[in-house]
């Protein structure tokens, strides 16, 4: 009984460990660019609009089958039920469900957020790490096919997608931008950089792009 009151299940952070993974990979099933910001949204849904209202929808049913001998009929009760229902709620929400929310759930939802985070950082570090070993030359070209692949447009060789292509491969920005330059002046590289880019392309032979 104590535990239906405090609610120690739905707080409890394993079950919210539980929820949110069994969620994002539901999610994930049905739409692969699901992230997990998404799914902590979903999970907090969740708090409110089933766990909150499950519980509280209990303890009126409760109620009602205490106070029940007490009339001769459902009519009579139905008043009696929404003048102390909606008080209930009120005080429920202010004194339970919302510090329950922000110093309990909230917080543990943050953590799970956060290990799931760094499990995905873990695995894909040594895939990082492999591709942060070739030259940019090789990494441009990678990304070249990777962008031909998924029909998405290249970015322009400016700092900003040199930022965003190291943050991709940890290469340096300089080299980055300088190698995506060469893909919109192809027809007018020297013998030089054109032996560069070929070695780029051989390089990503039997690698994984």
């Amino acid at each position: 009984m104590t535990s239906f009151i405090t609610r120690e299940h739905t707080l409890n952070i394993t079950t919210i460990r539980s929820l949110f993974i069994a969620e994002h990979e539901k999610r994930l099933k049905l739409n692969p660019t699901w992230n997990f910001k998404a799914t902590q949204i979903l999970v907090i849904g969740t708090y409110w609009f089933r766990e909150v209202l499950i519980h509280f929808g209990l303890i009126m049913t409760i109620s009602v089958l205490l106070t029940l001998t007490y009339y001769n009929s459902w009519r009579p009760m139905l008043p009696a039920i929404l003048i102390g229902g909606l008080p209930a709620l009120f005080s429920l929400t202010a004194f339970i469900y919302l510090p329950s929310f922000y110093y309990n759930f909230l917080p543990k939802l943050e953590v799970v957020l956060g290990e799931q985070e760094r499990l995905v950082a873990q695995v894909q570090e040594p895939t990082k790490c492999k591709r942060s070993q070739f030259q940019a030359p090789t990494l441009i070209i990678i990304y070249y096919v990777k962008c031909k692949l998924s029909a998405t447009p290249l970015l322009p060789a400016n700092d900003s997608s040199a930022e965003l292509l190291n943050k991709l491969y940890g290469s340096d920005k300089d080299k980055l931008k300088q190698n995506l330059s060469r893909l919109y002046k192809i027809s007018s590289l020297s013998a030089k950089e054109r032996a560069e880019m070929l070695k780029g392309i051989v390089n990503t032979g039997g690698n994984p792009i």
